[in-house]
């Protein structure tokens, strides 16, 4: 079968649409191809907005109005993004059997027992012509897991099907990062959130630098980590916590950042943004083990050299490649991700890895709206 999947991370910034091919029978995969939209500045503003612990709408605004019509705007790209990969690899939406989707993330708190990703699912099955399986992370918080991450057991797939099953890792670098740990063949795969990665650097890049990001991790290159602030945010009960663990902005808020950096006013911009890049380093490194010898390296922050030059340094021995070594680009990779989890749906197969979300039993994971 062919099946699609679309993502947008906690790094708001766009949506990223990839294609899998999946045999049915052997669960062998193949990647056919992917494409991405940038989300309009209006969009990504009003996202960003709703994601703010309390939202700022301005006085006597319709808050659930604009909930809805940012949420039609974002299956509305959902669904162009899509039908432009469909244009681009000559397909049909006949030939495709499932689209697993998995919308803006705004709140995440499995502690409280909710998580909620915005999408449309019956609008997007509608603009595309494909089935939609989507809310693909609820039914993991309802059996009291974290419902993230959900990627690894698509990376321990993907992996196993290139002959690789121990001492390796595969990290997603988005907004924040999480880990995958393929401990050998019949042994339990492990996993779990690290902290915060692009989101930080890409706030403080907009204030500081009116960037939208530390290309390439330049601006992080010209300062120096300062230890002060380094371990006031490190002091985050997040990081010391074990596994299963998932976090995201409502634990790493904008408000909880202001609150740490209050005291850093004598710090130069540039100084902060290292400090920042350290912190996602040491997220890391903190939850890689040490028996890992190869970790693969996806999404946004695969492309700044100077953090994975910084996690070669302090992760050694272990080391860091590309994912494209293993045939998917960085930034579709979990995009194929969810392209998988909807299949598993159709399949009625298991989505969910227990032992990295801390769930109370394997499940079928998302809720299906048909085109027709």
């Amino acid at each position: 079968m062919i099946a699609l999947g679309a993502m947008s991370g906690t790094s708001t910034d766009g949506v990223d649409v990839a294609a899998v091919q999946i045999d049915s029978k052997t669960q062998e995969m193949r990647f056919l191809g992917a494409t991405s939209a940038e989300f309009p500045q209006d969009l990504r503003d009003t996202l960003l907005l709703l994601q703010h612990i309390p939202p700022c709408f301005p006085t006597e605004s319709d808050s659930i109005a604009i909930f809805l019509q940012t949420r039609k705007e974002l299956t509305e790209l959902y669904a162009n993004t899509t039908n432009e990969l469909l244009l681009l690899l000559g397909l049909e939406p006949g030939d495709v059997r499932v689209l697993g989707a998995h919308g803006q993330t705004l709140r995440h708190r499995p502690d409280l027992g909710y998580t909620y990703q915005m999408l449309d699912g019956a609008l997007l099955a509608s603009r595309t012509g494909i089935d939609v399986v989507n809310d693909l992370r609820s039914k993991d918080v309802a059996l009291g897991g974290q419902g993230a991450p959900l990627v690894p057991a698509f990376h321990q797939a993907w992996l196993n099907g290139k002959g690789i099953y121990d001492r390796t890792a595969v990290l997603n670098l988005g907004g924040f990062s999480n880990l995958t740990v393929l401990n050998g063949q019949g042994h339990t795969l492990t996993g779990g959130d690290c902290g915060p990665a692009n989101c930080l650097m890409d706030l403080w890049a907009q204030r500081a630098f009116e960037l939208p990001m530390d290309n390439d991790g330049e601006i992080a290159a010209m300062g120096s980590p300062d230890s002060a602030l380094l371990e006031k945010l490190w002091t985050h009960s997040f990081f010391h916590q074990a596994w299963p663990k998932s976090t995201g902005r409502d634990d790493f808020s904008a408000r909880w950042f202001d609150g740490c950096i209050s005291d850093s006013t004598d710090l130069a911009s540039e100084d902060i943004m290292a400090t920042l890049l350290s912190l996602a380093v040491r997220a890391v490194k903190s939850c890689l083990p040490v028996l890992v010898e190869q970790v693969y390296v996806c999404g946004g922050g695969a492309k700044n050299s100077t953090l994975i030059n910084q996690l070669r340094c302090e992760c050694a021995p272990a080391d860091f490649f590309p994912i494209e070594n293993l045939g998917l680009p960085a930034q579709a990779v979990e995009a194929a991700a969810f392209a998988w989890l909807g299949a598993q749906y159709v399949l009625s197969s298991v989505g969910n890895c227990p032992s990295v979300t801390g769930a109370s039993r394997p499940a079928i994971l998302g809720a299906l709206h048909t085109a027709l």
